[in-house]
C-alpha cells in the first residue's frame, strides 16, 4: 500500500488523537470538535492542544504537539484560518503528518486573503509530506472505532462508506440512512481536498473489508482520469453510487463557492456514468434508496417487472412510473392470468400486469399463492408490491396492514422463486393514525431488510438503477470472458 493509504488507515483506526484549538469552555450551540470525539466515546488517548488552558473539560492541555508524550494517529485542527499555518509547522516539527482541518475560510471564499492562505498550507503540507482531510471539512466517522467530529452520528456499524465534500451532507446523509436501517463503515468529509482527494479515499475504500457499497456526494474532482479508471475498477466488486452536484450554470457558481472545485459538465458526467457503471443519485434521500436496495437485494436477470397493488389507479401509475425509470411491464403469461382469475373475480380487479386486486391483501393465504404464481411466470424477474394503506387501514384500524407486514417480512421470501422483490407505501389521508401504522409497517420491513418506500416513484427509480448495475457487471464480465478464453487458448503453448 502506499504512504497515503498507510496513512488513512492510521487516521480511520486511531489509538490517539490530538485536537488542536481544543476551547478552555465549551462553545455555545455545540460541543466542538474536541467535545464531539470525547462525548460519542472515543476509546484511545484524547489530547487538547491549547497552550492557554492547563485542562479542558477534565482532560490535561498540552502547549503544542511537540510537548505531548506521544506522535498521535490523527491531528484534528480547528483553529481561526490564519492560525492553520503555525500549527501545520508544528504538525511537521512533531512527526505528526496525518492531519484533519476542520478550520474555512481558505480558496472556498474566493477571496484574496483566503486564497493566499490555502496557498500557504499547501505549500507547507505538499513540502512536509502532510496528508491532509479539509480545510473546511467535518472530517471523520469512524463507529467501530468509537470515533466521530461531529454531533448525533449512530453507534452502529455497518457495510456502506460515505465520501463527502460537504460536511453538512455527512450529518444530513448518515440521519437519513440510520433512519432506513441503513449504517457505516466509514464517512469522510473531505471539503477542499489539499493534499487528500476523492480519488484517495476510494482507492483505500475499494479494499477496505468493511465496505461493501461505496456513496459520494461529489462536487468537483482534480483528477478525472483517475475517478473513472478507479470507479471503472470498484463497480466490477462494489456499486458507486454518486450524487453529482454542480451539473447546472448556478450549481457550479455555488460548487467554486463552497469548497473552490471544479464541477464539469452535464455531458461529461452523463458519459462517466454510462462508462463506468456507477448509479447516478438526484438527491441524499434518493442515494439513501439507492444504497436501501444494494443493501437488502441481491441479483437479478433482468428488468422485466411485475406490479401486485390495489385501488387509485394503480394500473396507470404503475406503468408511467416503470416506463420512466427504465423497467419493463410485460403482460403475464396466459396461464399465469388463468390461474389468477380462479382465485381473484373479475369484478373491479386487474390480472394482467399490474395485477390490481383488493382481495389479495385481505388474505394471507391468498397472497401467498398470487405470488408465487406470478414470480414463476417466466416474463417476470422482479416484482414491486404497492400499499395503498388508506383503503387497508378501512378494514380493520390499521391490524390488517400489520398483518400484511408480518407476512412480507417473514413467510413472503419463500414465496418469490428466488426473485427480488420491493414494497412501496401511500396514503392521502391526513390521519396521524395511518402514517404511524405506515411507519411501524415500514420498520418491520426495513428490519428484516425488505426495501420500502413511500412513493412508488422511488421505489420504480431504486430498483431500475439497482438492476442496471447488475445487469452492466453481468454484460462486463460476458464481454471479458471471451477474451480471457481467447488469451488463454494463445498462451497454452507457451511453457
Amino acid at each position: 500500500m502506499n504512504e497515503t493509504i498507510n496513512a488513512l488507515e492510521k487516521m480511520f483506526h486511531p489509538k490517539a488523537v490530538a485536537v488542536i484549538g481544543a476551547p478552555r469552555t465549551r462553545p455555545s450551540g455545540w460541543p466542538g470538535i474536541f467535545g464531539c470525539i470525547k462525548d460519542y466515546g472515543f476509546p484511545g488517548r484524547l489530547y487538547p492542544v491549547n497552550p492557554g488552558a492547563d485542562e479542558v473539560e477534565g482532560v490535561r492541555a498540552w502547549p503544542n504537539l511537540r510537548s505531548l508524550p506521544e506522535p498521535v494517529d490523527l491531528v484534528v485542527i480547528s483553529l481561526p484560518a490564519p492560525a492553520v499555518p503555525e500549527a501545520l509547522r508544528d504538525c511537521a516539527a512533531s512527526g505528526n503528518k496525518n492531519i484533519h482541518i476542520f478550520s474555512a475560510g481558505f480558496k472556498e471564499t474566493g477571496e484574496e486573503e483566503g486564497l493566499r492562505l490555502h496557498g500557504e498550507i499547501e505549500n507547507i503540507a505538499r513540502r512536509e509530506g502532510l496528508r491532509v482531510i479539509g480545510p473546511n471539512c467535518m472530517g471523520i466517522h469512524v463507529p467501530s472505532k468509537g470515533f466521530v467530529t461531529w454531533v448525533g452520528a449512530s453507534k452502529k456499524s455497518g457495510p456502506v462508506a460515505f465520501v463527502s465534500q460537504s460536511g453538512g451532507h455527512s450529518q444530513d446523509f448518515t440521519s437519513i440512512a440510520n433512519r432506513l436501517e441503513l449504517y457505516f463503515s466509514k464517512v469522510i468529509s473531505y471539503g477542499n481536498a489539499l493534499t487528500i482527494d476523492s480519488t484517495d479515499l476510494l482507492e483505500y475504500l475499494a479494499r477496505d473489508p468493511e465496505t461493501e457499497i461505496i456513496t459520494m456526494y461529489l462536487e468537483g474532482v482534480k483528477d478525472g482520469r483517475r475517478l473513472l479508471r478507479l470507479v471503472s475498477d470498484i463497480t466490477r466488486i462494489k456499486p458507486v453510487i454518486i450524487l453529482k452536484a454542480g451539473l447546472t450554470e448556478a450549481g457550479t457558481r455555488a460548487v467554486a463557492s463552497h469548497t473552490g472545485s471544479l464541477a464539469g459538465g452535464e455531458k461529461i458526467w452523463k458519459a462517466f456514468f454510462r462508462a463506468t457503471g456507477a448509479v447516478s443519485a438526484v438527491n441524499l434521500d434518493d442515494m439513501a434508496y439507492l444504497a436501501m436496495a444494494f443493501r437488502c437485494l441481491e441479483g437479478t436477470e433482468g428488468l422485466r417487472t411485475a406490479v401486485i397493488g390495489h385501488g387509485g389507479g394503480i394500473a396507470v401509475a404503475a406503468a408511467d412510473a416503470c416506463s420512466a425509470a427504465g423497467l419493463e411491464m410485460p403482460q403475464l403469461n396466459r396461464d399465469t392470468q388463468r390461474k389468477l382469475r380462479g382465485w381473484i373475480p373479475s369484478g373491479g380487479n386487474i390480472i394482467r400486469n399490474p395485477v390490481d386486486a383488493v382481495p389479495v391483501f385481505r388474505n394471507m393465504d391468498l397472497f401467498q399463492e398470487v405470488l408465487r404464481t406470478v414470480t414463476a411466470d417466466p416474463a417476470i424477474d422482479m416484482m414491486i408490491i404497492s400499499l395503498s394503506l388508506d383503503w387497508l387501514f378501512d378494514i380493520d384500524e390499521g391490524i390488517q396492514i400489520e398483518k400484511v407486514a408480518e407476512y412480507l417480512a417473514g413467510p413472503a421470501r419463500q414465496c418469490m422463486n428466488g426473485k427480488p422483490f420491493v414494497v412501496s407505501w401511500r396514503s392521502y389521508r391526513n390521519d396521524p393514525r395511518i402514517f404511524k401504522v405506515g411507519e411501524k409497517m415500514e420498520s418491520r420491513l426495513l428490519k428484516a431488510k425488505i426495501p420500502v418506500y413511500r412513493n412508488f416513484e422511488q421505489a420504480a427509480g431504486s430498483l431500475a438503477r439497482w438492476a442496471k448495475f447488475h445487469l452492466f457487471q453481468k454484460s462486463r464480465m460476458e464481454q471479458e470472458q471471451p477474451e480471457e478464453e481467447s488469451l488463454h487458448r494463445a498462451c497454452s503453448g507457451c511453457r
